[in-house]
């Protein structure tokens, strides 16, 4: 997985954005965080490229970030060869089970309510 800060604008209510690659999750990922609050927690603005594939462009985490990054035009290219590094890795077992594990939930979500 790979990641990388990107620079806020100027006036923007946060305190730090990322964008990255997720091998596991064959999915960039796009971060805007604000600021700690009085318990030292930050919350997610956006955080998107969190499911299997939901982000395959690196246009796409970028397109999430513009409202409030500067996107400096090197950024696209870093997180495509970032994909490229890692695409002889395969999963470890700890990841296949997690895979495994999220496929198991997204089955019982997409299950209908029984009737009463």
């Amino acid at each position: 997985m790979s990641r990388h800060k990107v620079p806020l604008r100027d006036g923007v209510a946060a305190a730090s954005a990322y964008a990255g690659w997720d091998r596991p999750l064959q999915t960039y990922f796009a971060q805007v965080l604000s600021a700690p609050d009085e318990d030292g927690e930050e919350t997610e603005i956006v955080w998107v490229g969190t499911a299997f594939g939901e982000l395959p462009l690196a246009v796409d985490a970028i397109r999430a970030l513009e409202p409030y990054c500067h996107i400096e035009a090197s950024l696209a290219a870093q997180l495509e060869i970032d994909r490229m590094a890692c695409l002889a890795t395969r999963d470890g077992p700890n990841q296949l089970e997690a895979k495994a594990f999220m496929a198991r939930v997204s089955q019982i979500r997409d299950r209908p309510e029984p009737e009463a």
